[in-house]
């Protein structure tokens, strides 16, 4: 590590010799990341950036401490401490003059993306084998958070497809298959709504229940069928299950405050969708 991120005191942070040598050719994103950031803000902003991303992805904070920590190191600060939850953290970053740089992030929205924290990944361990310096790591995390993700209406039929299958596996025939089909699209569907009205993630999950018990309801009394197994398939894509395992991870890990407030967080959630399945059904 030493060496690789020169710190000289009352000197901004700059490339040495090594740090040149990873990759001789920049992006043309990294190029413009070099042209505005000095390699000290580069590195700063990779080792956040990467954090928040896993945080808001659903990650658990271990996995995002760690990878902060492994970051830092590889890109040349002295020290690091970090202090992260499922709703923000908190970043110390010392660098080898002295030089203290602090930096605290709030997690307002989470979603549910193993994608991005696969790429995360990705790129904290060709930081940390020296395959990408700050303004190349910072570049290709700026292009994954800006990469688009499926279409709604794609989204809503992967959704509906999960939950007709379900529905089969809990013992449904093909006029469930469908209804249980045309309730997972429907629930998927509205997630938009739910979006622009940024409503949050306990009436979101109230409001899904109701929708799935109430069109499985409606179909059942035009067409017929076994409401038991397409209910039960339409919500099964809606339960917190990756929620309730990062919980448990967490609190096996000792990150108590975390793991009780995304164990509390999933029961809610699927309390509150039980809850909306009831209120239909008691109609």
């Amino acid at each position: 590590m030493d060496g690789y991120l020169k710190v000289e005191k009352g000197s901004e942070v700059s490339l040495s010799d090594n740090a040149v040598a990873v990759g001789a050719v920049l992006s043309d994103k990294a190029s413009e990341v070099k042209a505005t950031l000095s390699y000290k803000d580069a590195a700063v902003e990779a080792v956040v950036l990467a954090t928040l991303t896993i945080l808001e992805s659903s990650g658990e904070t271990y996995r995002a401490e760690d990878t902060a920590l492994r970051m830092a190191c590889a890109l040349g600060f002295d020290k690091a401490e970090i202090l992260a939850f499922p709703t923000g953290f908190v970043l110390t970053l010392t660098l080898k003059n002295g030089e203290i740089i602090s930096t605290t992030k709030r997690i307002a929205e989470r979603s549910l993306r193993l994608d991005r924290i696969n790429e995360v990944n990705s790129v904290s361990r060709a930081v940390v084998s020296k395959e990408l310096d700050a303004f190349k790591a910072l570049a290709r995390l700026k292009e994954l958070r800006e990469s688009k993700s499926l279409g709604n209406i794609k989204k809503a039929f992967i959704f509906a497809i999960c939950a007709a299958s379900f529905t089969l596996m809990f013992g449904g025939g093909v006029k469930e298959f469908f209804i249980s089909f045309a309730a997972g699209f429907a629930v998927q569907t509205s997630m938009p709504v739910y979006s622009y009205l940024k409503a949050p993630s306990l009436i979101v999950s109230l409001f899904s229940g109701v929708l799935a018990a109430g069109i499985t309801m409606a179909l059942i009394g035009l067409f017929g069928g076994n409401r038991e197994p397409i209910i039960a398939g339409s919500i099964m894509p809606m339960l917190p299950g990756v929620a309730m395992t990062n919980a448990v991870r967490d609190t096996m890990r000792g990150d108590l405050i975390s793991g009780t407030a995304r164990g509390t967080d999933a029961f809610l959630n699927a309390l509150l969708i039980a809850v909306g399945v009831s209120l239909v059904l008691a109609i």
